[in-house]
């Protein structure tokens, strides 16, 4: 038997989390309140219905996301230089990052830079321009991490309040 990789699952702001079976893909929600106080990552042993046990990490996020369907572009920069680029849709907005869905992603790397453009449906239509890394790559679907954030930057403060 392979052994099976380990499962990250988040605590939600309603302290429930959302195992997904390796083996029989049956998703189940649990209560987490025991670990509403969680400040680290803890290891857990699952068991699933189909009687398939897996290992997984539950984890508080550290920032707010908020989930959204925005269009918009992406421009990988190489060496400093703008390289290939494409469209996007923006899945999730936090402080620090984005989930983003490319379709061309398998010519992206991990650690590649892009910088993103997209506009927010905020009542000014705020248009973001940042750049950002890439930290996790799932499918078509990336987990990018701002390179910088300032509270004087105009995307960064329309970031804030949005999030508000």
């Amino acid at each position: 038997a392979k052994e099976t990789p380990m499962q990250r699952v988040y605590i939600s702001s309603d302290n429930t989390a959302t195992f997904t079976c390796p083996r029989c893909k049956q998703i189940r929600t649990v209560n987490l309140a025991d670990y509403a106080g969680l400040t680290k990552a803890v290891k857990l042993n699952v068991r699933c219905g189909c009687g398939h046990r897996y290992p997984a990490t539950i984890e508080r996020r550290r920032q707010f996301r908020r989930e959204v369907a925005f269009p918009g572009t992406y421009t990988r920069i190489v060496n400093g230089r703008q390289a290939d680029s494409g469209t996007m849709v923006v899945r999730d907005v936090s402080r620090t990052g984005l989930k983003i869905r490319v379709p061309d992603a398998q010519r992206l790397n991990s650690g590649d830079t892009l910088e993103v453009a997209f506009r927010l449906d905020d009542h000014q239509k705020s248009q973001i321009r940042k750049r950002v890394v890439i930290r996790k790559i799932e499918g078509v679907d990336l987990g990018v991490q701002f390179l910088s954030s300032e509270a004087g930057n105009p995307s960064d403060k329309a970031i804030g309040f949005y999030l508000m």
